[in-house]
C-alpha cells in the first residue's frame, strides 16, 4: 500500500503570504481612513446644508423671519408652561431663554430642566427653532459635526448631565454637573448661527444695541444693556444683501482637514460655511498672521462697525474645545479675530468672494 503525502505550506512560505497581507493592510488602511474623513466631511456639509434651507423655509412660513428666538413678553402665552410663562414676562432675553427651555421639554422631554436665568441661547441653541419647526425629537445627530465626538458622546447619554455622574463622559463643559444650567449641554450643537441673525448689524449712537463679544470666545455681552428690549429675533431674509457671500451657519472647529481639530479662528482654520443661499462652502480663515491669506474677511466690532479695525478677542478653550495653537486650555488665551461671526455690515455684508461692506457714521 501506498501513503499519499499531504503537501503543505513552509514556514518560510507562510511567513511571506504573512508579510504580503501585512503590506496590503497597510497600503489601503490609509487609503480607507481617507475615506471615512471624507464621508464625514459629507454628512457634515449636508447637515449645515439642511439647516440653511430648513431657514429659508421657515423665513417662507413665517413673515420672511430668520429664525430665531421670537417670544416676546406680549406673546409669553405661547408657551406650555406657566413658569415660563412668568419668566417671559421679564424681556427679550428672558423671554428667548423661556422658549428655548420650552422646546427642550417638549422635543425631549424633559420637563426637569427649569428656567435659566441670564443665558443668552442663541449662541449654541438657536438651532432648537427650526427643530421645533421641523418637529424633531431631541437631542438630534444631524445638528452634531460627526468629527465632534464630544457632543456625539453627550447625546447619548444626556440624563447625566446636570448630576455628578457627567463626569463619566468627560471632557464635558465646566458646569455640566450643576442641576440649575447643565441639564441642556447635550442638546447643543456644533453649528453656530452668525450673531447678526437675531441681532442687529451695529450698536454705536445712542439709541442702539447689539450683542458683542465679551473678551472671551464663550462670553457675549450687549453694547448698550440699557436698551436689550425689542431687539432680539427681528432680523429678516430680505434684509440680506449678499446670500451667497454672507455666512449664516458655521461650526466653531476646523475638524475635516487636519490631524487635530482647531478653533475657527486661528490660523490653519480651514472648514465648511453655510451661506444664506443654503450653499455650503469650504474656506481657509486665518493665514499666518490671523488675516494673510485668508479666504474670509476680517470682520468688525458691531459696537464700533466703521472702526479700521476687525473685532479680536482671546481664545480661552475649556478641554472639551480645540486646544489652542500652542497646545493647552484656558488662560491665558490666544488674541484671535472674529471673521465671519462678526462681519462688518451684519447681514447685510460680505463674508468672502469680495470686499467687505463699508458702513458710514450714526
Amino acid at each position: 500500500m501506498r501513503t499519499a503525502r499531504v503537501k503543505g505550506f513552509t514556514l518560510i512560505e507562510l511567513l511571506v503570504v504573512i508579510a504580503i497581507i501585512a503590506l496590503l493592510i497597510g497600503i489601503l488602511l490609509p487609503a480607507l481612513g481617507e475615506a471615512r474623513k471624507s464621508g464625514r466631511l459629507t454628512v457634515c456639509q449636508s447637515n449645515m446644508r439642511s439647516m440653511a434651507t430648513a431657514l429659508n423655509s421657515y423665513a417662507t412660513e413665517y413673515q420672511d423671519k430668520i429664525s430665531s428666538f421670537t417670544v416676546t413678553a406680549r406673546t409669553a402665552n405661547l408657551l406650555s408652561f406657566p413658569d415660563l410663562r412668568a419668566q417671559a414676562m421679564g424681556d427679550d432675553l428672558q423671554a428667548a431663554s423661556a422658549q428655548a427651555v420650552d422646546i427642550l421639554r417638549r422635543r425631549a422631554d424633559r420637563e426637569d430642566i427649569a428656567p435659566i436665568d441670564g443665558w443668552i441661547p442663541h449662541v449654541l441653541y438657536n438651532h432648537l427653532v427650526l427643530q421645533d419647526y421641523l418637529a424633531s425629537r431631541l437631542p438630534e445627530r444631524s445638528v452634531v459635526c460627526p468629527e465632534d465626538a464630544n457632543r456625539l458622546r453627550w447625546q447619548s447619554q444626556p440624563l447625566l448631565f446636570g448630576t455628578a455622574a457627567v463626569s463619566s463622559l468627560a471632557p464635558v463643559p465646566g458646569n455640566a454637573g450643576d442641576a440649575a444650567t447643565g441639564k441642556r449641554w447635550p442638546y447643543s450643537s456644533s453649528y453656530e448661527f452668525v450673531p447678526s441673525a437675531y441681532s442687529p448689524d451695529r450698536g454705536d449712537g445712542p439709541n442702539r444695541s447689539t450683542i458683542t463679544q465679551a473678551g472671551s470666545h464663550r462670553f457675549y455681552r450687549f453694547s448698550n444693556f440699557s436698551l436689550t428690549q425689542n431687539i432680539l429675533g427681528r432680523r429678516k431674509l430680505s434684509e440680506v444683501m449678499f446670500p451667497a457671500q454672507k455666512v449664516v451657519i458655521y461650526d466653531s472647529a476646523a475638524r475635516h482637514f487636519s490631524k487635530r481639530p482647531f478653533y475657527y479662528a486661528v490660523a490653519q482654520a480651514r472648514s465648511p460655511v453655510a451661506a444664506f443661499d443654503a450653499s455650503v462652502v469650504t474656506r481657509t480663515t486665518g493665514g499666518p498672521s490671523a488675516t494673510d491669506n485668508a479666504d474670509m474677511n476680517p470682520g468688525v466690532d458691531p459696537a464700533a462697525p466703521t472702526s479700521n479695525f476687525p473685532l479680536s478677542y482671546s481664545y480661552e478653550p475649556e478641554t472639551w474645545e480645540p486646544a489652542k495653537l500652542s497646545g493647552g486650555f484656558g488662560a491665558p488665551g490666544e488674541t484671535v479675530v472674529g471673521f465671519h461671526r462678526w462681519t462688518r455690515g451684519g447681514i447685510g455684508g460680505v463674508d468672502f468672494g469680495g470686499r467687505e461692506v463699508r458702513l458710514s457714521g450714526p
